[in-house]
């Protein structure tokens, strides 16, 4: 992910809102807020605060992603990964369900 988008990332300031740009400039996300509260509340959108502190930990992800890479190898395959198995476990589930449901009726 990093290696797409060089770090590091900033946030850009704009009119109701914060972007977040890689280093060669690319705008990776755009968050919205409201000064007003009422408004905010009102309409579904975030304050500015709560917009800002979201770009701020959005651009510190590069960082987190760094740190953590030595942890994510751990599995390395999906016999390995728990998480995995159980989602292989639910979609054999989920396609012997379908099959039942979606057979052919028997005509007697």
């Amino acid at each position: 992910m990093t290696s797409r988008f060089p770090g590091p990332w900033r946030i850009a300031e704009f009119p109701n809102g914060f972007a977040v740009n890689d280093a060669t400039g690319r705008q990776l996300g755009f968050f919205y807020g409201r000064a007003d509260p009422n408004m905010a509340g009102h309409a579904s959108f975030l304050m500015i605060d709560e917009a800002r502190q979201i770009a701020i930990d959005f651009a510190r992800l590069p960082g987190l992603l760094n740190r953590t890479s030595g942890r994510s190898e751990v599995a390395t395959s999906s016999e390995d990964d728990k998480p995995a198995k159980l989602e292989k476990i639910a979609r054999r589930k989920v396609r012997r369900k379908l099959r039942i449901y979606l057979a052919p009726p028997i005509c007697q």
